[in-house]
């Protein structure tokens, strides 16, 4: 928070007033240069003065842009920062108020349901009078009796009229 602070307050208005103050003295320099080209007998070294000149103001003038534009870059970051610390806490927030509504809302629904009368006694009743059952008595299989009945019987009925076998 203190260096989010000394950029909002001290760094970047200092990286600012700098480069006004750079633009002013790129103006006077300007000057000095075309005066000192004008006057001069030997315009070669003055040429050469001049590019001297305008290689160490554009320098310098990149150097404070420079440096405004990492103050600005890291004063982005810190606030980034603090938005991802804040939609955190903001969740861990929405889902604390979720829960409760969750807990209130299964409370509510547990009031709803009534207790039902239920009857103890039995529900099957036995009849009055049982039939008596009958013995079971075991009789053997006779797998010829619905031989005339279904399919196969006029194909069995076929091959034993003809009196072929395959």
């Amino acid at each position: 928070m203190a260096e989010l602070q000394m950029l909002l307050e001290e760094e970047i208005p200092a990286g600012r007033s700098a480069l006004v103050d750079s633009f002013s003295n790129l103006d006077q320099v300007a000057e000095y240069c075309e005066n000192n080209y004008v006057q001069s007998t030997d315009k070669q070294r003055a040429l050469e003065e001049t590019k001297s000149f305008t290689t160490q103001s554009l320098a310098s003038v990149s150097y404070l842009i420079n440096t405004l534009a990492n103050n600005v870059l890291q004063l982005l970051d810190i606030q980034a920062s603090q938005l991802r610390r804040m939609e955190s806490s903001l969740n861990h927030i929405t889902q604390t108020v979720d829960v409760h509504n969750e807990k209130v809302a299964r409370r509510e629904i547990g009031i709803l349901p009534t207790n039902k009368n239920t009857c103890r006694s039995h529900k099957i009743v036995a009849p009055a009078d049982q039939e008596r059952a009958l013995r079971y008595i075991r009789k053997p299989i006779d797998y010829s009796a619905l031989d005339h009945v279904g399919h196969g019987v006029k194909w069995l009925l076929r091959f034993k009229g003809t009196g072929l076998n395959h």
